[in-house]
């Protein structure tokens, strides 16, 4: 859980901060699978990668 918060939050700080694709951050965060980077990164931000970073 405490993982998962310290990816999240680096991976928020990047998509805002670089124009890093969704895949290659979850790869720079830790997550060998963008999907399931992509789900957990749901259920914790509420919005998919793409949508963070268009709102952000």
């Amino acid at each position: 859980e405490y993982l998962t918060s310290v990816r999240i939050r680096k991976a928020t700080e990047l998509l805002r901060t670089t124009s890093l694709t969704s895949s290659e951050i979850a790869y720079q965060v830790g997550y060998n699978n963008p999907r399931y980077f992509y789900s957990v990164f749901r259920k914790v931000a509420g919005l998919p990668p793409n949508e963070y970073r268009r709102q952000g």
